[in-house]
């Protein structure tokens, strides 16, 4: 039993990777999305075309959210061995998670209801709706900012990532509120699989040495 809890152990940074392809398809599994201002014919149009597609992407949202809460827990564990049970930034690195997994688990319900109302409703029912999930994010990104800023703030001063990806992790963080915040979404999902690679190969060591040294 204790050997299998430690196998399972050295496997959850995995998660992260799990977290990063699943919320990458199902941002791209919508459809063409509709202008924030497109009239309510149109937001019907689109959610009544697209209503499988984004059915299977909020449940793939939910899935990401979860392997994201897991991921979180792995980093903060391997951020308290280097920082310490006092450590401040390892604690707000899972809270950004959590605050991230929230995010998801919201934009998902959001395209339930939009998909499931589609045609059913007042057209301008489905209009604000759409128009609120368009524009919806900020508890996302305010979320992976802070995952990410913190625990490279971590890594700078005790090697659990590498640092090379620690100040990769700090720009990636900073420019997520930049006008060029899709692009580094998809950075920050990449940040995200190279780091979960690196705590893997950290924990398949025995958790030992900094993790540019495994």
């Amino acid at each position: 039993m204790v050997q299998g809890l430690t196998r399972t152990a050295a496997l959850a940074p995995l998660t992260g990777v799990v977290f990063a392809i699943l919320a990458v398809v199902a941002l791209f599994i919508s459809g063409d999305r509709p202008d924030a201002d497109a009239s309510a014919e149109a937001a019907v149009q689109f959610w009544t075309d697209n209503a499988t597609a984004n059915n299977v992407g909020a449940l793939l949202e939910a899935l990401a959210a979860v392997a994201l809460l897991f991921f979180g827990a792995s980093l903060w564990r391997a951020l308290r061995r280097g920082e310490g049970n006092g450590g401040l930034l390892p604690l707000a690195a899972m809270g950004g998670g959590v605050v991230a997994a929230a995010g998801f688990g919201v934009d998902a319900a959001i395209r339930i209801a939009a998909a499931d109302v589609a045609g059913e409703v007042d057209p301008v029912v489905t209009q604000t709706i759409s128009a609120v999930w368009v524009n919806y994010g900020t508890p996302i990104v305010i979320g992976i900012a802070t995952l990410i800023f913190a625990a490279s703030l971590s890594a700078l001063r005790t090697q659990v990532i590498p640092l090379w990806l620690a100040w990769i992790g700090i720009v990636i963080s900073v420019a997520l509120f930049t006008p060029i915040g899709f692009f580094a979404s998809l950075a920050a999902f990449l940040w995200v699989v190279v780091v979960s690679a690196a705590l893997w190969r950290h924990e398949a060591a025995g958790g030992a040495a900094p993790v540019d040294q495994v």
